[in-house]
């Protein structure tokens, strides 16, 4: 199963994924791929704004998995058959991890790339989506928060990503830590200008905007 799983995964994210056009219109869903009690409340808003984001005519990019935050993700997106007013099906996009979880299902979703390294595959959901909705995760979820952060501070304004976090009591001390930079003048902008944190469906809906 795993060899006809990686026959489905292209060597490199095809051209059309990476135009602006494309990119605009892509949301990438980020979060923990377990369910905990701790997620259960984060599970429940990324389902409804997902959802949400799918009925307004936007592709979504995922890991794939099958549990929490990541499983949600991929529920939503598997709503194929909606269309945007130009009538282009709503595509349900994955950045695979190499070696596989074992959970994938790749029958329905748009596998994009087979990473082989965490950084590998930040880079995939960096160039093919140009706002970022983020639950809250594991290690590997925060390495792929400040990962995007650095890359709106460091980048070219026209590279700028839009990076909203979900959960102001989880992201505390990020945003504590970011501040700090600020106030020792280590980083030069505020840390609003790098990311937004929300706690609702309705902050996530006019942040997307």
């Amino acid at each position: 199963m795993q060899i006809s799983f990686q026959a489905k995964i292209p060597k490199a994210i095809p051209q059309k994924y990476l135009t602006k056009e494309s990119k605009d219109n892509t949301v990438a869903i980020m979060g923990s791929s377990k369910k905990t009690d701790k997620i259960l409340e984060y599970m429940d808003i990324c389902a409804n704004s997902t959802r949400a984001i799918v009925k307004s005519g936007k592709n979504i990019v995922h890991g794939c998995g099958n549990a929490g935050i990541m499983g949600e993700a991929y529920v939503a997106g598997e709503i194929n058959s909606i269309k945007d007013n130009h009538g282009t099906p709503v595509q349900n996009l994955a950045i695979i991890a190499n070696p596989l979880w074992g959970d994938e299902d790749l029958d329905n979703c748009v596998p994009l790339l087979s990473s082989n390294s965490e950084a590998e595959r930040i880079e995939g959901f960096s160039k093919v989506a140009n706002t970022f909705v983020i639950y809250p995760g594991s290690a590997t979820t925060l390495q792929e928060v400040t990962t995007l952060i650095a890359k709106n501070y460091y980048g070219k304004k026209e590279n700028k990503k839009k990076i909203i976090l979900v959960g102001s009591e989880f992201f505390k001390g990020l945003k504590e830590q970011y501040d700090e930079l600020y106030r020792s003048k280590l980083i030069s902008c505020p840390p609003s200008e790098l990311f937004t944190i929300v706690d609702s469906e309705e902050e996530i809906e006019a942040n997307l905007i």
